[in-house]
């Protein structure tokens, strides 16, 4: 396991702020999941399509396709968008950036949200690994090479040219 200083420890989002702004998230992601199903339930009755075969079809997946397109979207538009984090995130000043420090890409942070939620399904303990890396990082973290950092801990090492190099505390 890799050995970081307390100064660098300051900079990675720890596990209980993460897990905090996961539950802020998982709520905002659900209400807008419910109110996405609420309008789209709604339409066909007031057109009076109820009964037409596909959109019989579509009730039945529906649910399917909420639950996989709005997380997947709620999270990557945040996360590849110029905040870099879910609002959860931004609540407690943590951003998700690459390597170097830099902002994802749509695709980047669309691979690094994938690994989370098919790995998730899977063994829900892998987000635990994040109180025991020295950079903070679960295991889509460590697949994606992306890093969840306070943002005002990230602002003053770049502002501060005594303190090591963000990019150096990060890829090392």
């Amino acid at each position: 396991m890799e050995t970081t200083n307390d100064s660098e420890k300051q900079i990675y989002g720890g596990f209980w702020k993460r897990t905090a702004a996961f539950v802020i998230d998982l709520i905002i992601v659900t209400v807008m999941a419910l109110l996405v199903a609420g309008i789209f339930s709604i339409i066909p009755v007031l057109l009076d399509m109820e009964e037409v075969g596909f959109i019989k079809a579509l009730h039945m997946l529906w649910p399917l396709i909420l639950w996989l397109i709005v997380p997947w979207l709620y999270c990557v538009l945040w996360e590849s968008s110029n905040a870099q984090a879910t609002p959860g995130k931004l609540a407690f000043s943590l951003i998700v950036v690459n390597e170097e420090g830099k902002r994802l890409g749509f695709m980047h942070a669309s691979g690094r949200y994938w690994i989370k939620a098919t790995s998730g399904v899977f063994v829900h303990i892998i987000y635990i690994v994040v109180a025991f890396t020295a950079k903070k990082q679960g295991l889509h973290d460590l697949c994606a090479k992306t890093l969840v950092v306070n943002k005002k801990e990230l602002q003053r090492h770049e502002q501060h040219p005594s303190l090591s190099p963000v990019s150096t505390n990060i890829m090392n």
